[in-house]
């Protein structure tokens, strides 16, 4: 007669290496989006001249579209608790995003800006794992 306790028991298999390649090619693919979407932004201001807050949304939607694609990759590639990878993914793209700021702008801190930008980090990151 079968266990049935074993079948309840078992524990996912993720192996760590498997998780943590598959969120960092999502981040690099991220990139690679984020740095596609700013060439065709800076297209379309060179053409339309656009206003100071029409360059913002746009800059704000490509990061957004960049980490929900971060998510949905990791979440199809994991399966499990893809919400949770796909926010590590989110944080992984906000903090390199910070410290490539800091190291091209050497005299700038940190600003309330970041503040916003690591929450649509992570809500994009989770947004796009759960959809994943």
């Amino acid at each position: 007669m079968m266990n049935r306790t074993s079948r309840f028991n078992k524990k996912p298999d993720m192996d760590t290496k498997h998780v943590t390649m598959s969120i960092l090619k999502s981040v690099m693919i991220g990139y690679i989006i984020t740095a596609i979407g700013v060439l065709l932004l800076t297209f379309v201001v060179y053409k339309f001249d656009l206003a100071d807050s029409q360059i913002n949304i746009g800059r704000i939607a490509v990061i957004i579209l960049a980490t929900i694609i971060i998510g949905l990759r990791i979440g199809r590639s994991i399966g499990k608790t893809k919400w949770m990878h796909g926010a590590i993914g989110g944080i992984i793209y906000f903090i390199i995003f910070v410290v490539v700021s800091l190291l091209i702008n050497k005299n700038s801190a940190i600003s309330g800006d970041a503040v916003s930008l690591f929450f649509m980090c992570l809500g994009g990151g989770t947004l796009g794992g759960m959809l994943g």
